[in-house]
């Protein structure tokens, strides 16, 4: 497997959202990740394992101040995804679902000329590191259930019902 780029130092906070409590991992205005732990004290756990070689450092104030921007103003920051070629491709075709869309796995699948690797499709997406703004909330299974989320099915809903009202 490809090395990934390591990265020294994030900073690292819990913001409101409005899906629950967030956890944001970044580095001036990019991010790096952003996640719905529950309970708060596995976004750490979650963000060693994902950056095992990167020294982390709270900033609860910034956090609050990306998650406005982002979910008050509609703003998209800079988004740094650490991931293979694969998840890459994957991430990006992610990003061209309008929002208050949805999509499924085969449909992705197809969109990165891959349509018989559905299911690494499903393990990208489960892989991605910046919920909602890399809209993995988005696809659903071909008979159009909900599939997983790696934060709940319920803040999944969540994200769905408040697109659509956008």
């Amino acid at each position: 497997m490809k090395q990934l780029k390591t990265i020294s130092e994030l900073s690292y906070g819990f913001a409101n959202s409005p899906f629950g409590i967030c956890c944001i991992a970044f580095s001036g205005t990019e991010i790096y990740a952003l996640l719905f732990p529950a309970p708060n004290e596995d976004a750490l756990v979650d963000l060693k394992f994902r950056f095992p070689k990167t020294n982390f450092k709270l900033d609860n104030a910034s956090a609050e101040k990306l998650a406005i921007q982002v979910f008050e103003n509609n703003e998209k920051p800079e988004l740094t995804p650490l991931g293979t070629d694969f998840q890459q491709s994957v991430w990006k075709a992610l990003q061209q679902i309008p929002v208050g869309t949805t999509t499924t796995y085969a449909k992705i699948a197809d969109a990165i000329g891959r349509p018989k690797a559905v299911r690494a499709v499903g393990t990208a997406i489960g892989a991605n590191p910046i919920a909602y703004l890399i809209p993995c909330h988005r696809v659903l299974r071909t008979d159009g259930g909900l599939g997983g989320f790696r934060w709940g099915l319920e803040c999944k809903k969540k994200m769905l019902e408040w697109e659509k009202k956008k």
